[in-house]
Formats: C-alpha cells, sequence, structure tokens
C-alpha cells in the first residue's frame, strides 16, 4: 500500500533543502525534477509535472505564482481527471511518495479529497527572512537578465507584493492544518537548520520507515541564513497585526512540534 507526504512552504523557507534531505531519505519526489539554478544550486527538488500542473490551475484561476491576495481556486473536471492520473501512476510504483511545490499550499484542500490518508509536512520560515530573500533572487535575476524583467520589476513597484504572498500562503497553511491536525507535521527552517531530526520525528508521527538522515548533510548555512535581526518595512500598515498574528500561530504549531520530540511519544489526540 503507498503512502504519501507532501512538503508544502511559501517560497525561500527552505523547503528545497528540506525537500532534499527526505529524498535522501527515501521518499520519492518525481520523475523529472526542476533544474537548479543560482538562486537554489542544490536543486528546487521539485516535480516538473506537479508544479506545471499547479501553474496550469493557477492560470485557470487568472493567477500566476504570485499570489497575494486570498484565492479560492475553481478546478474544472479535466484538472481533476489529471490529479486522479498523476496519483494513480505514483500508487502504482512507489512506496513512499510525495512532491514539493510552494503552490499547493494553495491546493492543498484538493489534494487531500483525493488522497485522504497523506501526510503533510509544513515548513515554514520567519517573514522577514522570506520576502528578503525573494527580494535578492529577484534582484539578482534582474540584474544577471535572467528570466521576465517585468515580473522582477512588481516586487520593487509593489514593495509588500511579498510580505502579502507570504500571508496568504502561510494562512491557507495554518486552516489546513487546524482542519487535519492528525495528518501535518509543522516544522520552522530554524529548527532543521540547529538540528530537529526530521525523518525520526516523521517516522515517530506516522511510522513512514525514512532512513534517517542527518540534517547537516543538506542545510548549507550560506545558502539557507538564518532569521535578519531588523524589523521588516512594510507600506501598508494594515498588515501587520495580522502578519504577527500568522507568525504567533505558526509558532505554536511548531512548539507542538517539539513536545513530539521531548515526549518521545505520538501525540495524543491530534
Amino acid at each position: 500500500m503507498s503512502e504519501q507526504l507532501i512538503i508544502a512552504g511559501f517560497h525561500r523557507s527552505g523547503t528545497s533543502a528540506t525537500a532534499q534531505l527526505l529524498q535522501r531519505a527515501g521518499l520519492f519526489l518525481g520523475y523529472e525534477l526542476l533544474d537548479a539554478l543560482p538562486s537554489n544550486p542544490y536543486g528546487h527538488f521539485e516535480d516538473k509535472e506537479v508544479v506545471t500542473f499547479h501553474s496550469q490551475l493557477l492560470a485557470d484561476n487568472e493567477q500566476t505564482w504570485m499570489v497575494g491576495e486570498p484565492l479560492l481556486p475553481v478546478i474544472g473536471p479535466q484538472r481533476w481527471q489529471r490529479m486522479r492520473a498523476m496519483i494513480e501512476r505514483r500508487n502504482s510504483e512507489h512506496r513512499l511518495w510525495g512532491f514539493k511545490d510552494p503552490r499547493v499550499c494553495l491546493f492543498l484542500p484538493a489534494w487531500k479529497y483525493l488522497l485522504p490518508d497523506a501526510k503533510v509536512l509544513i515548513v515554514y520560515r520567519h517573514f522577514s527572512a522570506s520576502t528578503r530573500s525573494l527580494g535578492q533572487r529577484h534582484s539578482s535575476d534582474l540584474f544577471e537578465g535572467r528570466g521576465s524583467e517585468p515580473l522582477h520589476r512588481r516586487f520593487f513597484r509593489d514593495p509588500d507584493l511579498a510580505l502579502r504572498m507570504w500571508l496568504v500562503h502561510n494562512k491557507a497553511l495554518l486552516r489546513f492544518a487546524r482542519a487535519y491536525p492528525g495528518d501535518t507535521l509543522t516544522v520552522s527552517v530554524d529548527m532543521i537548520r540547529e538540528g530537529f531530526p526530521l525523518c525520526w520525528a516523521l517516522n515517530r508521527r506516522w511510522q513512514l520507515s525514512l532512513d534517517d538522515v542527518p540534517t547537516g548533510e543538506v542545510f548549507d548555512s550560506s545558502v539557507t541564513t538564518g532569521r535578519p535581526t531588523e524589523k521588516q518595512p512594510v507600506s501598508d500598515r494594515r498588515l501587520i497585526g495580522d502578519i504577527n498574528a500568522t507568525w504567533r500561530a505558526l509558532e505554536g504549531l511548531s512548539r507542538r512540534t517539539e513536545r513530539l520530540l521531548e515526549r518521545g511519544t505520538t501525540l495524543v489526540g491530534e
């Protein structure tokens, strides 16, 4: 019988390094993965088929990956059929499979509908670190002439865009975690970087039979740096309360995960 583990987190939140760790531990992540880029020198560990599918879903809803407002996606019959085909192939060929794509934050309920037993690892990062990393990536791509110049410039014409994106994606993750507490595990990228035994915790939580891969073999501090200490600039001060509340809620979920490690047992009633 096949099992599934989906890795979900906002862009620039450490999900690529987390996915690399889990791939080494035995999680099948896709038939053809995206190539490495200067902003992700070790690779994205994203299944091209899944990323393309999510991009098509966004296009169906007149959106791109830069979703900065709440989204209730409409999914047509052909897309449901495509999802079922992807699931059937992977279920038939792999005992333990999953995928990583930041876009999945917006589509988790749909995947959960078709995969009722799927587990979800939520990875989050402080908003100032994620938005700074996004800005640096698009500044570098703009300077080097990579990709779409209008896309890169959006982050400078709209200085709160990355913050709003962080908010939309992480609020979607919080809603999902509250709806399915027994099927989610939430960690911060700081926890993993500092040595949290992720594979052990996932095995303890859901008996996934992952190999025990030390975090230090994957996480490169020069690529995934720690949380900035300076305050986050914001133009629309109405965002501040919502962002802080979302951050506190994410931290609350990760503290629950830490109790799992401290007690050495599966969390009762979750």
